[in-house]
């Protein structure tokens, strides 16, 4: 009996240092996100800027030329995105692992022992 309760206690120890470590992961991975955030944030800072736009000012090749730089810099934008979205499914799949975790915690706690003397069975 001591032993299973023992057992009990070290899988709940067990599953709280899972939880930390998950815990940690999703940290980096929100950190990961603000930093894509903050060089979104400045590839666009770098579109809104006078320069890049094309009038009628230009000449056809400055115009290609700034047409070319406008498509790397959406490009990069677009590279951001896709690392923003990726960081948001690895934070959800930690998240949905944490969730997985608690239940089984959960349920293996609420597993009634029937030798336990509070076990809600009427004495015998």
């Amino acid at each position: 009996m001591d032993s299973d309760r023992t057992r009990e206690l070290k899988g709940f120890e067990r599953d709280a240092e899972a939880l930390v470590a998950d815990q940690l992961d999703l940290i980096a991975q929100l950190e990961r996100q603000l930093r894509a955030v903050h060089r979104t944030m400045r590839q666009i800072e770098k579109l809104r800027k006078a320069n890049h736009r094309v009038g009628p000012e230009l000449s056809n090749g400055e115009k290609s030329d700034t047409l070319n730089h406008l498509t790397d810099e959406l490009a990069a934008i677009d590279q951001e995105l896709n690392t923003q979205h990726e960081s948001c499914v690895e934070m959800q799949a930690t998240i949905n692992h944490m969730r997985a975790r608690l239940r089984g915690a959960r349920q293996a706690s609420s597993v009634p022992n029937p030798d336990a003397p509070d076990s809600g069975q009427p004495p015998g």
